[in-house]
């Protein structure tokens, strides 16, 4: 009894059970875990007192010990206790001797740690690791016959975070967890691995379930969202890609996904795109032009081309644009559609702006030499490039090394580049204006296309798109673009800037542009990009002045193609 005094004042409880299940000692620790005093449990049989032991673990584990003589242990959950107690028994001369634990609260701790290995932790999804995880037990180690991979990337996300601030962001993403865990039970997995990015995966589903699950899914995203911070919609861009058919392994599977995901998302977004025979030969010949890169760099692959540009004025060339080529050895000249998305991923040395704009000054030079008369060169400028150096130093040092004036650099830049950070843009366009440089909007029309965006810009002329000249041509959309095209001219000459038309492939197009009031062309009627040594500066096309405006749309089509 006295060593039992000693034992109460150990955290662990102890209790000793005789041959015939009867409790003979129990210490203060034990008492208050089993929320019995001890002299109420002395001399009683602990099948009697706690009936719900029997055929438990922990019963298990007593009889273990009594019959072989060996120590056990048993973790569990005793209900009516509402506790979870780590017991270990031991055989002693006249039964058995129980340690026991309330592990209750360190279970829980685990069980938190492990759902946070495991789970997002804002949306309650399974995270990118489980996701993973699950994907190679289905298809790496052949325990489905077929998965359908769901890839979703949220449209518009980017503004509610920007307009309302990242908790708002966060309601909105808990919010799509909801939906997506609404809508699926069993067969199908729902995971957040990220961001504003999704994934769902159907096991052993049938031919076009996906399709049709993808489709619900974008329409469950449009429905708008109402939360204490934010009111709002936004869509759903879905690829989807199936083992075994476009994909042989679980990475494979998640990254045709990804990449069939960005195919709808350049569809305009809200869209599902499905990864096909042609996204594969497409993502093999991406991978092939990865793997080339690093030797076109070193044998000096790729050059710049140049494409004259006309002013409508004078009818005289006054300057060109750089585009830049890949002489592959094997495919032949490749165009930046070709290639330039992987070569800006790529550490290549071409990828770097400052490349690009040293080159330009330096065929500048070379023109300005030649004629003794400044001569443009204008560059299209990626938005690491506007937005990660110092444009306005990198510029004043290449034209001070090339001997030229900075007034003969045009810096071309997309809305989509400027939009991506306006402010950045703004500030280092501005910088290089200051410097003489021109700046032009290209392919006016096709992006963000703001009023309030645009008078803000330091931009000195506006490229129209060539979907509108093209459209000029045709009868179905030629007074649409003709007043879209003379709305786009007002509106640069009312804010003191000039209009140069791209994509003129024809005379009657020349003309047409002529006749609305566009300063400048260019396109494959003025010229085709060739190497600097074929460009004439200051030359007359061959098919000399421009004639007067078209009157008809039925003259227009004569010269269509």
């Amino acid at each position: 009894m006295e060593s039992f005094q000693i034992l109460d004042h150990i955290t662990d409880g102890v209790m000793s059970l005789d041959r015939e299940w009867k409790f003979r000692t129990i210490n203060r620790t034990a008492a208050r875990l089993l929320k019995r005093r001890s002299e109420d449990l002395l001399s009683r049989e602990i099948w009697a007192e706690y009936p719900d032991l029997i055929g438990s673990s922990y019963e298990a584990t007593y009889r273990q010990t009594a019959q072989t003589g060996m120590p056990s242990a048993a973790t569990d959950f005793y209900a009516p206790l509402g506790t979870w107690f780590e017991v270990r028994a031991f055989p002693c001369d006249d039964g058995i001797v129980v340690l026991i634990r309330d592990v209750t609260e360190a279970r829980a701790i685990s069980e938190r740690l492990s759902r946070q290995a495991t789970h997002d932790e804002l949306t309650g999804l399974i995270n990118r690791r489980e996701l993973l995880l699950r994907l190679n037990s289905l298809v790496d180690e052949g325990a489905a016959a077929s998965v359908d991979l769901l890839f979703i990337d949220l449209d518009r996300f980017k503004d509610i975070n920007d307009s309302f601030g990242h908790a708002a962001g966060d309601e909105v993403l808990r919010v799509i967890g909801e939906r997506l865990s609404d809508m699926f039970t069993d067969g199908a997995h729902v995971s957040r691995i990220g961001g504003d990015e999704f994934v769902i995966f159907l096991v052993d589903a049938p031919e076009g379930e996906a399709a049709r699950v993808a489709r619900d899914v974008t329409t469950r995203m449009r429905e708008p969202i109402q939360t204490p911070c934010v009111r709002a919609s936004v869509g759903a861009s879905i690829g989807v890609a199936r083992y075994p058919v476009s994909a042989s392994n679980a990475g494979e599977l998640l990254r045709n996904a990804d990449t069939a995901m960005y195919h709808a998302k350049r569809a305009g977004g809200s869209h599902v795109w499905l990864f096909g025979k042609g996204d594969a030969q497409r993502l093999s010949h991406r991978r092939r032009l990865r793997a080339d890169l690093e030797s076109a760099s070193a044998a000096r692959q790729f050059e710049l081309h140049y494409q004259p540009q006309l002013d409508l004025h004078t009818g005289r060339v006054y300057g060109a644009e750089a585009l830049l080529r890949w002489n592959h050895p094997q495919l032949g000249l490749l165009t930046p559609a070709d290639f330039l998305d992987v070569l800006l991923e790529s550490p290549a040395y071409e990828a770097r702006g400052d490349w690009l704009i040293r080159l330009a000054f330096r065929q500048a030079a070379k023109w300005q030499a030649a004629n003794r008369m400044p001569f443009k060169v204008a560059v299209n400028l990626s938005a690491t490039t506007i937005q990660n150096c110092d444009l306005a130093a990198l510029v004043s040092e290449a034209a001070e090394a090339a001997g030229v004036c900075a007034s003969a650099l045009d810096i071309e830049v997309t809305e989509t580049v400027v939009m991506s950070d306006f402010a950045a843009a703004s500030r280092a366009l501005s910088a290089v204006r200051r410097l003489g440089v021109t700046v032009s909007l290209d392919d006016f029309g096709t992006g963000y296309s703001s009023l309030a965006y645009l008078t803000r810009l330091p931009v000195d002329c506006i490229k129209i798109d060539k979907s509108f000249v093209q459209e000029l041509t045709a009868k179905e959309t030629y007074h649409q673009a003709r007043a879209m095209v003379e709305a786009m001219v007002a509106l640069a000459r009312a804010l003191g800037m000039r209009t140069v038309a791209e994509g003129i492939e024809t005379e009657t197009q020349l003309v047409l542009v002529k006749e609305l009031g566009c300063d400048a062309v260019q396109g494959y009627f003025i010229g085709k990009p060739v190497s600097a040594a074929r460009i004439e500066p200051y030359a007359e096309p061959r098919f000399g002045p421009v004639p007067a405006g078209v009157s008809s749309l039925h003259e227009a089509g004569s010269g269509s193609r």
